[in-house]
């Protein structure tokens, strides 16, 4: 046989395995945390490391805890390596009664298995260690080094992949099963960024506005606590916006108003997928708050400036591209701080293309904001990933994914960001084919298992061809 047809046999004989050891780590919490002693993103994270490190060994390979940032599994010899990496932290879970299952059971109905993971990207990394394990049995000559890399902080801020590269040399080929396929050759840059304005609170009608956990999310909901005065004009204005793509509640409380925006959630890297609850409900205070609300020059900076747009045009950032996609901005978190004077803050997350840059972006931002007497807070930036499609990393990947699939799709380019773009001589490779809506960071994330079963020989053949 030839080595695509010995691969393929012991993948689809040893898949159950597969499916249950990704289904081990699924079932462990591992959404950020504080800091503990020993466990930088929280205790989950370290049980999650541990336990895939475990499962790693017990399949035969050398381990390397990077204590508790980052992990390793590796075989094989050389100087260089060829590295597999991906992450098991992952976003919240939400609203456990918006999933169809429990969001950490790793359940399989049909042919998808459904949890928070499974998709993003638990499911993929899990069943990329299997398909090393099926190279190492079935192509007994192959010895070149292979490391497939556990991060835990890909979600909330890639501390790992810098205390990686700190620790450890880089690879000298490697791609990340956390994008699409085929190969992706670029990934938009991103920029997170917070809008501030103080303001006095006795003088505003709002007691308190919450929305949003990740920068990366657009979120389900959003709600606005108000003093019970302004109860009659947000009840009128509530039969205007019956309309809105997203949903208003209106809550009389013994002392307080609560409004309630629900949205759809969405990635922040495609936020037209979704109706962002926390613009609109900016939109909803702009019309029922007082022109003397000391929290009225932030509202009508956030609808009049800002807007419910996703394309970034309200701040004069838009930007469009052909090859690689346009420009994205999404809402995330809002919320009051308690500082004195108190203050607003409103977090975005930008996904832009190559033919604009981050000194365009501080400057635009910084500009737009201080005309409306705005505070502009620059918080992380990455900046954009492109290969050129002849680039041999490109072109091996692409070679194997014909092959595996006898599939005519050419390399892509992708808003949401991996790997890639820390780790150097890196690439997204897989894990799902552009046709599959697999609502990673949504409710009721999925993979669809014979997907997952054909990246594993595409995430073997891969490391063949790069070695």
């Amino acid at each position: 046989m030839s080595a695509k047809e010995t691969l393929e046999h012991y993948i689809d004989k040893h898949f159950q395995d597969t499916l249950k050891d990704i289904q081990e780590i699924i079932k462990i919490k591992t959404v950020k945390e504080e800091s503990t002693l020993g466990a930088p993103f929280g205790l989950g994270l370290k049980k999650g490391l541990e336990e895939t490190l475990n499962i790693a060994r017990d399949l035969g390979f050398k381990t390397v805890n990077l204590d508790n940032y980052i992990g390793y599994a590796e075989f094989g010899a050389g100087e260089d390596y060829i590295g597999i990496l991906g992450h098991i932290d992952v976003v919240p879970e939400g609203d456990h009664s918006k999933w169809s299952v429990y969001p950490y059971s790793g359940e399989i109905v049909g042919k998808n298995m459904i949890s928070r993971g499974a998709l993003d990207n638990k499911g993929p990394i899990i069943s990329a260690l299997h398909a090393m394990k099926a190279l190492k049995e079935c192509i007994p000559s192959f010895n070149h080094r292979v490391r497939v890399i556990f991060g835990t902080n890909e979600e909330s801020g890639d501390e790992d992949i810098k205390y990686y590269l700190s620790k450890e040399k880089a690879p000298k080929y490697a791609f990340t099963p956390d994008g699409q396929f085929p190969v992706v050759f670029s990934e938009k840059g991103i920029y997170t960024f917070s809008f501030k304005d103080r303001f006095i609170k006795e003088n505003t009608s709002i007691l308190d506005i919450v929305g949003g956990i990740r920068s990366n999310v657009v979120p389900e909901e959003a709600r606005v606590f108000l003093k019970k005065d302004i109860y009659d004009r947000a009840l009128k204005e509530l039969e205007n916006f019956k309309e809105a793509p997203c949903a208003f509640e209106v809550l009389e409380k013994e002392s307080f108003l609560e409004i309630v925006c629900k949205g759809i959630p969405a990635h922040a890297s495609s936020p037209q997928r979704g109706v962002n609850p926390i613009t609109w409900l900016f939109r909803f205070l702009n019309k029922i708050i007082s022109e003397r609300d000391s929290l009225k020059r932030f509202v009508n900076f956030m609808d009049g400036v800002v807007g419910i747009e996703t394309d970034g045009s309200g701040l004069n950032i838009k930007t469009k591209n052909e090859e690689t996609g346009d420009l994205t901005l999404s809402c995330g978190i809002v919320k009051i701080i308690t500082e004195n004077p108190f203050a607003i803050s409103v977090k975005f997350n930008i996904r832009y293309p190559i033919n604009t840059d981050e000194s365009y972006l501080d400057s635009t931002l910084y500009k737009v904001a201080k005309e409306s007497g705005i505070e502009f807070i620059k918080e992380n930036h990455n900046a954009p990933l492109y290969f050129s499609k002849e680039h041999p990393l490109v072109k091996k990947l692409q070679k194997v994914f014909k092959e595996v699939t006898n599939r005519d799709d050419e390399p892509v380019a992708l808003g949401g960001g991996t790997y890639a773009k820390l780790m150097p001589n890196t690439v997204a490779f897989g894990p799902n084919f552009k046709e599959f809506k697999g609502n990673p960071h949504g409710f009721d994330e999925k993979m669809d298992i014979d997907m997952l079963k054909q990246g594993m020989l595409m995430y073997a053949l891969g490391v063949l061809e790069l070695a």
